[in-house]
């Protein structure tokens, strides 16, 4: 069995989404890559080593570490990973 993410929407606390991991990603898409987005290129900001020297960290793995966080403080949108 996996494990469920409860969705809430900010502004009509009456909707409660409960969905897999893979149900998010598909029916959040657009919010789950501008979020990623928005993540890697405030990682990248911290970094001021040169090109060359940089290292390649995979962003996307890192944002799925601890996705609630960086969803609910990434993403543009009015719902958010309650649980």
């Amino acid at each position: 069995m996996s494990r469920k993410l409860i969705i809430k929407n900010r502004r009509n606390n009456n909707e409660r989404l409960e969905l897999t991991l893979d149900e998010f990603k598909v029916k959040f898409h657009n919010e789950l890559r501008q979020a990623i987005n928005t993540y890697k290129a405030h990682e990248e900001s911290k970094n001021f080593l040169p090109p060359f020297v940089k290292p390649t960290p995979d962003y996307e793995q890192d944002f799925y570490f601890d996705l609630r966080w960086n969803f609910n403080n990434y993403a543009q949108t009015q719902y958010y990973i309650a649980q």
